[in-house]
């Protein structure tokens, strides 16, 4: 029994040295690694975490500016009484080519007694909106590049806020119709104002590209909130195409003819008698702004004339209590905008509010 051990053991060195010859050793079939692809994380951020938020939401910039895309938000706190800035909200735009079509419900700030739901098509100087309502739907028309109507669109100061207020922590990548995504997320402690806690995850390309984010917030508030987020982008083959619905937009153009103001009905909405308006002419010293009221309905092809009757006398607010007045269909006689005074601004609303007109000068262009 002591030279078992010695056997075992020179069988041992034996069969090491030709195991490829023994029928009862099975060779292990060779393996050819798959070569990983190197990863090329989005700019701002690595494979451990977004260490440079605001250089990130840089490229994503860059990368929108130079496509056309589509972009949906959805905020949903989860109760009515919450935050203003974090309402119950949704967008919905398709952008490109300097124009954007949008629908929504919620938030639209820039134009006074809009209701909850509204569509709107924008160019780079003015936009057209369309609001829902009962019996009828108004339509709204502004020229005016200076207007924030594309602020919801283009700066998303909630977005930024998460992803600059937070730490985003890498957690892997996935693959979405081909495109390699870098999952990115946060989770409890974060920077932004009167938040308790919040949970997110990112979505983002190599080039900087978000995605997607989407999470929730609790908000310590007079009344604790949740609230519910995210914002999508898709890259899109085409830009966006004006709407049917544009057609029934008032407009109208604004010329100098003889000293006077020159306002034609260019669209195919009728303003009833009794629309009512403010018109601002001003020189380099003294800005004159009076009311004006239609007496006669502004039908389409129409043409209203607008005169400087007064000037009148500075007031403390830098304006001066001077007189327009309004001669439909024809100029008021020995009258006239005079020398070096110009027309600033111009807008009204039909008596019943379901159309409006805002035109600031130098704004009227590119509106297709």
């Amino acid at each position: 029994m002591r030279r078992l051990p010695a056997l075992l053991l020179a069988l041992l060195v034996v069969s090491s040295g030709c195991a490829d010859s023994l029928p009862w050793v099975e060779n292990e079939p060779t393996s050819e690694r798959t070569p990983q692809p190197t990863p090329n994380p989005p700019p701002g951020a690595d494979t451990e975490w977004i260490f440079d938020a605001e250089r990130l939401l840089s490229a994503h910039a860059s990368v929108l500016a130079g496509t056309n895309y589509r972009k949906e938000v959805r905020i949903r706190p989860n109760h009515s009484t919450g935050p203003l800035k974090w309402s119950n909200s949704t967008l919905v735009a398709h952008v490109g080519d300097g124009r954007v079509r949008m629908h929504g419900r919620g938030e639209l700030v820039a134009l006074r007694g809009v209701g909850s739901h509204y569509r709107s098509y924008l160019t780079n100087r003015t936009a057209m909106v369309r609001v829902p309502r009962n019996d009828d739907d108004e339509y709204h028309y502004v020229a005016d590049s200076t207007h924030p109507f594309r602020k919801p669109v283009e700066n998303d100061t909630r977005m930024e806020r998460v992803l600059t207020s937070s730490d985003f922590v890498w957690n892997g990548t996935t693959v979405r119709d081909g495109t390699t995504l870098y999952r990115y997320s946060a989770t409890g402690y974060t920077e932004l104002s009167g938040v308790t806690s919040l949970s997110a995850t990112a979505f983002v390309d190599e080039r900087g590209l978000v995605h997607d984010l989407s999470g929730t917030i609790r908000i310590s508030d007079f009344r604790p909130t949740t609230v519910d987020f995210s914002y999508r982008f898709f890259e899109t083959t085409s830009p966006p195409t004006k709407p049917e619905w544009t057609r029934r937009v008032p407009r109208v153009s604004v010329t100098r003819e003889s000293g006077t103001i020159a306002v034609e009905n260019t669209g195919n909405a009728i303003f009833s008698a009794g629309t009512k308006g403010i018109v601002v002419v001003a020189n380099e010293s003294a800005s004159i702004a009076d009311g004006i009221e239609f007496s006669e309905p502004l039908e389409p092809g129409d043409v209203t004339y607008l005169s400087l009757a007064d000037v009148g006398n500075r007031t403390e607010n830098g304006l001066t209590d001077g007189e327009i007045r309004i001669g439909e269909r024809r100029p008021p006689p020995n009258e006239s905008i005079r020398p070096p005074f110009e027309w600033r601004r111009l807008s009204f609303e039909s008596a019943d509010g379901d159309a409006s007109v805002i035109i600031v000068r130098g704004s009227r262009r590119n509106e297709n």
